[in-house]
C-alpha cells in the first residue's frame, strides 16, 4: 500500500518569479501549501526549494517534483538557459541540472523532473481541451479577442511575453482525445521587421546598445523591451521623462520597470503611451507570424503576465487585434480565420505541470 505522507512538489520558476505549490498525494491528490517568491533574491533554484520546504512546515516525504523552467530541457534533468535569471548584483544563475538541485535542496535523488515553461503552459491549454481533466489544471478567464472560425481537433499555439517571449504548439493525438504539447523556442528567432523609419532607428538603436548582433524578437516583444524603448523614444524624439517617472525608473528594479511605464501610459503620459502602443504592435503582428507557422484553428493563446494589464489600452484602441489582422493581402484572410484568445491566469504553468503528472502516470508508479 502507499504511504500517506507522500508529498508532490511542483513549480512554476520564471525570470522574476518562482511560484510552487506541495500536493498530497494520498488518499486523493489536493494542495496543502503554495508560495511564491522572487527569484533574484536567491542564488539558484535549489535554494528557492529549500526555502520552500522550510515555509511549508511540511511532514510530507516529497517523492516527485516538476518544474517548469525557461529554455531547452535535456532528458528532463537539465535546462539549458537560466539567464532570465538576474540577482540583485547583476549576476546570474547558472546552468541548472536536476541533480545539483536536488542535493542543494535536500530532495532524493532522481525525484526532480523538468518541464519547459512554456510546455507546462501547453499542458494546461491541453487539459481545457480534455473532457476527462480535473478543474484544477485548467485555465480560467478565457477572453476571446478574435473570433475566427474554430476548428476542433486541429492544432493549438500558445505566445507570451513576460521577462521574454515564450511559445509552444499542441497537436492532437489520433489514439485520443488528448492533445500532445510540443515546446518551442519562437521567441528566440531574429524575425523582427521594421514597417517606419521609427522601427528602423529603433532596431539600430539596440543593435548599438548590445553586446550580441544576433536580436531575438523577445528583444521588442517582452517586458525589458519596455525600458528599452522608452530609453529610445526619449532620445530619438528628444522629449524628457517627466521628473516622477525618471525618478520612478531610476530606482526600481530592473523588472519593475516595465509596471511603472505602463502605470504611467495608463495616466496619460505621451512617451509612456508611445512604448505601450509600439509594444502591442509589435505583438501583434508576431501573433500574425505565430499564426502562419503553427496554423493553429483550435485558437492561438496569448498567455503571460503582460497583456492583462494592459487591458485598459485594448478597451480605448485594440492595436494588438488590429496588427494581427494586417499579414499582408496573401495571408491576412488565413488569419482571420484563427481564433485569438488571451488567458488572464497567473497559475497556468503551475496547472500545467499537474496536468502533466496526472497524465503521465508518474503518481500511479510511486510505491
Amino acid at each position: 500500500m502507499p504511504s500517506s505522507n507522500v508529498g508532490l512538489l511542483i513549480g512554476d520558476i520564471g525570470g522574476t518569479n518562482a511560484r510552487l505549490q506541495l500536493w498530497s498525494i494520498y488518499p486523493s491528490l489536493h494542495n496543502v501549501f503554495r508560495s511564491t517568491y522572487r527569484t533574484f533574491d536567491y542564488n539558484s533554484l535549489g535554494e528557492i526549494i529549500k526555502r520552500f520546504i522550510v515555509d511549508s512546515s511540511t511532514c510530507l516525504k516529497i517523492s516527485k517534483a516538476v518544474l517548469a523552467v525557461c529554455g531547452p530541457i535535456y532528458n528532463k534533468r537539465r535546462s539549458n538557459d537560466p539567464n532570465n535569471v538576474v540577482m540583485r548584483d547583476g549576476s546570474r544563475w547558472l546552468h541548472q541540472h536536476a541533480d545539483q538541485v536536488e542535493i542543494e535542496s535536500g530532495m532524493e535523488r532522481g525525484s526532480l523532473l523538468f518541464l519547459n515553461d512554456f510546455e507546462a503552459i501547453g499542458y494546461s491549454v491541453a487539459a481545457l481541451h480534455d473532457q476527462k481533466s480535473s478543474a484544477s489544471c485548467k485555465p480560467e478567464n478565457i477572453i476571446v479577442l478574435h473570433s475566427g472560425e474554430v476548428k476542433y481537433s486541429a492544432p493549438c499555439a500558445c505566445l507570451g511575453a513576460g521577462t521574454g517571449l515564450g511559445a509552444c504548439y499542441l497537436v492532437p493525438r489520433l489514439d485520443t482525445q488528448q492533445y500532445a504539447v510540443y515546446p518551442s523556442e519562437a521567441g528566440m528567432t531574429q524575425t523582427f521587421c521594421p514597417k517606419s523609419d521609427d522601427e528602423w532607428a529603433l532596431l539600430k538603436y539596440i543593435r548599438e546598445n548590445s553586446n550580441d548582433p544576433f536580436l531575438e524578437i523577445e528583444r521588442f516583444v517582452s517586458g525589458p523591451a519596455f525600458v528599452e524603448f522608452i530609453d529610445f523614444f526619449s532620445k530619438h524624439k528628444n522629449i524628457q521623462l517627466l521628473p516622477t517617472l525618471d525618478h520612478e525608473l531610476k530606482n526600481a528594479s530592473k523588472d519593475e520597470g516595465p509596471a511603472i511605464i505602463a502605470q504611467h501610459a495608463q495616466r496619460g503620459d505621451e512617451l509612456c503611451l508611445m512604448v505601450v502602443d509600439l509594444f502591442l504592435d509589435i505583438f501583434g503582428r508576431t501573433l500574425g507570424t505565430a499564426a502562419q507557422t503553427f496554423l493553429p484553428y483550435s485558437g492561438l493563446y496569448i498567455v503571460g503576465g503582460i497583456l492583462p494589464k494592459l487591458a485598459w489600452r485594448l478597451k480605448d484602441r485594440n492595436l494588438i487585434v488590429k496588427s494581427y489582422l494586417d499579414q499582408g493581402d496573401k495571408m491576412s484572410e488565413t488569419v482571420a480565420r484563427i481564433p485569438l484568445l488571451l488567458i488572464d491566469d497567473d497559475d497556468l504553468g503551475l496547472k500545467g505541470c499537474l496536468y502533466a503528472v496526472s497524465t503521465s502516470g508518474i503518481l500511479l508508479s510511486q510505491d
